[in-house]
């Protein structure tokens, strides 16, 4: 069974966390203000709940870390009172072994979730790339939310004897087997056109052709690699997308800006994929691209999407939709 509390402890063993100098930080209070308002306006509004789910924030920075948003100060840090901009608590403590590269949302206190990152600087990311990283982390704390959610994973029986969660990270897909990799840049290839498809005549026939593609992947996989697969296109694919949907719509033009690039690149990945050298990270372009067809098709897809934990039987009932 996973155990969250211990997710983030394994992921620092395979990073060094040097210190150094201190990289300039970025107005933590300030980002954080200006996600959180927009989580409860725009960001609840595409997914019930996303504003108000728990939102913990750790930037690890130079030789400090500083805690915002958490109600009490876990063992090592300082209170340092109220941010006047976010209207968060903050807690300081020297730095420890999270590495500085970080963007993430981890149980690193154990449950809830907090979003764990660098400075733009260290995290080799722009100013905007890296406020529209939030929001994709701020889904995974909502995800991590959900009712149940650790025990439903557990059920996927895929961690094996693993009880770190780095299954996740480190679950052997055959990303490099022949037949597999055939399939899946078929299945790339048709996925790229459906998703042009979007608005036109021949959306649902291109839907079906990619679902059909889609089902040949799964097939020469085998079940419990494509178990896997689903599971990692529900979690990460549909975050990309949540980052591009909401980023979009950022009141600031920058953030706005990163967003519609991503929603570009994760587009042209499509056409030229590459399963072998991208490993788990197809999930990206691929999830968020499913996302895409999901909400051409069918909004409603994302009241039924906390109640899966694979985006196959949504995909599946879009298919269905697409024909009435």
């Amino acid at each position: 069974m996973l155990r969250p509390s211990h997710l983030a402890f394994v992921l620092l063993a395979t990073a060094s966390a040097a210190v150094g100098t201190a990289a300039p930080a970025p107005d933590v209070g300030r980002s954080i203000a200006a996600v959180r308002r927009f989580a409860k306006s725009a960001g609840d509004k595409l997914w019930h709940g996303y504003g108000s789910a728990p939102f913990e924030f750790l930037l690890v920075a130079g030789d400090k870390e500083e805690l915002f948003c958490r109600a009490s100060a876990p063992e090592g840090f300082k209170a340092e009172g109220m941010d006047a901009v976010s209207g968060c608590a903050r807690f300081v403590r020297p730095r420890s072994g999270l590495p500085d590269k970080l963007l993430a949302a981890l149980p690193v206190f154990g449950p809830p979730s907090t979003i764990v990152m660098g400075t733009p600087e260290s995290t080799g990311r722009s100013d905007a790339d890296w406020t529209r990283t939030i929001l994709h982390e701020h889904f995974h704390e909502w995800q991590d939310s959900l009712p149940g959610i650790y025990p439903r994973i557990a059920k996927l029986d895929l961690a094996g004897t693993d009880n770190s969660g780095m299954w996740m990270l480190n679950y052997p897909f055959p990303y490099s087997d022949p037949a597999v990799v055939s399939a899946f840049n078929d299945a790339s290839h048709a996925l790229g056109a459906a998703v042009d498809a979007r608005g036109e005549p021949g959306f649902s026939a291109a839907l079906g052709k990619y679902l059909d593609a889609r089902a040949k992947v799964a097939a020469a996989a085998g079940e419990k690699n494509w178990r896997y697969a689903e599971f990692e296109l529900w979690k990460e694919g549909v975050a990309r997308w949540t980052e591009i949907e909401l980023g979009k719509h950022y009141p600031d033009a920058a953030v706005s800006k990163s967003a519609f690039d991503l929603e570009r690149k994760t587009r042209a990945w499509l056409d030229k994929p590459d399963l072998t050298g991208a490993g788990r990270e197809f999930v990206y372009p691929v999830g968020a691209s499913e996302a895409m067809l999901l909400e051409a098709c069918n909004p409603e897809w994302r009241s039924q999407y906390p109640n899966e934990l694979a985006l196959g039987p949504l995909l599946e009932a879009a298919r269905h939709h697409c024909r009435g």
